[in-house]
């Protein structure tokens, strides 16, 4: 007794009709989470040849699916009921993705993860799982002349007819080179619009107070310091270098000078300094205590963000980030 003899009779009845189709969408999901997560794959072009094809494609096709189980048919007493032609079914599938891609992005940018592409494969490749079992359970409840089934073989003599018995050499030539620039085209594409190696590439620094409830928030900075009396601010670092980065951030109080068009240091106390490593899209925030010794009205509470480790000063080049308050230190009394 064969293999499948023994085990196909245990198998749930949805998961016996996981044609091909449905087997290569769960081996497509499969293969895109690989791209962006192994690192020899993800830090190459290679990623973006995987992803855009299944971004473009394998959620719609997954959708339609499950919404449409049956084979066409072209019974006139069912002509009411027709079912998506092989045509159709492909183009019906590229129209769903391109909608429902942007829908989950939508929906991403308003969650902890954002509008990555890990997150939004994550949530495409699970849409795309359920509709699989959804697909597999509908096909499941059709008689089994009626139920969609790719025809592969009717797709492999087309492929020969195109290429084996070619007329001239000339025509084969041609077909080899016509699927060679539409896979090449593919992947262009896609390296252009999915590698994150092309965007921006940035680091933000912000800072964030906690309000009464407990939470962080981006307004209610301290103004009013005193002397040697430690307060606490919360500094954030967020890296999209696509790339593993190390800071060093320096919080100075600044006395300055302001005329002719320019801002001038005359006095400053460094208050803090610290170091972090963090990978691509990783981000911090780290609570610091500030005490000042430095008094006076309208000072300036400079944080500033270097690139390096700090193993050598930083703070003798330009700050890659920088950001500041405005605070009035008193003597205490």
């Amino acid at each position: 007794m064969s293999f499948r003899e023994r085990v196909w009779p245990y198998l749930p009845e949805s998961v016996r009709y996981l044609s091909l189709d449905l087997l290569g969408v769960l081996a497509a999901v499969f293969v895109a989470a690989l791209a962006v997560t192994v690192p020899v794959v993800s830090e190459t072009p290679l990623r973006a040849v995987v992803t855009f094809p299944f971004l473009l494609f394998v959620p719609g096709y997954s959708f339609v699916a499950a919404v449409f189980p049956a084979a066409e048919t072209r019974d006139e007493v069912e002509a009411s009921h027709r079912q998506l032609s092989n045509v159709e079914r492909v183009t019906l599938s590229l129209g769903s993705s391109v909608a429902i891609v942007p829908l989950f992005g939508f929906a991403l940018n308003f969650t902890p993860w954002g509008f990555r592409l890990v997150p939004m494969l994550a949530a495409l490749g699970l849409f795309s799982v359920v509709c699989v079992g959804l697909a597999a359970t509908r096909r499941s409840k059709l008689p089994e002349e009626r139920r969609f089934s790719p025809p592969v073989s009717r797709w492999y003599r087309g492929f020969r007819n195109e290429f084996v018995p070619h007329r001239t050499q000339t025509d084969a030539a041609l077909n080899v080179a016509l699927a060679a620039m539409v896979l090449l085209a593919v992947a262009s594409v896609g390296y252009v619009l999915v590698d994150q190696q092309n965007g921006e590439r940035y680091t933000e620094l912000y800072l964030l107070t906690e309000n009464d409830d407990g939470r962080l928030v981006t307004d209610g900075y301290p103004t009013e310091l005193t002397a040697t009396q430690s307060r606490s601010l919360v500094v954030g670092v967020r890296n999209h270098e696509h790339e593993q980065m190390s800071y060093t951030v320096v919080t100075k109080l600044q006395r300055v000078r302001s005329g002719g068009g320019s801002t001038t240091v005359v006095e400053e106390e460094r208050l803090d300094r610290f170091g972090v490593a963090l990978a691509s899209n990783e981000s911090t925030r780290q609570r610091r205590v500030l005490t000042p010794s430095l008094t006076g009205d309208r000072l300036r509470l400079t944080v500033s963000l270097y690139r390096g480790d700090g193993a050598e000063n930083p703070e003798t080049g330009e700050a890659y980030r920088r950001t500041h308050l405005w605070v009035n230190v008193t003597a205490p009394s």
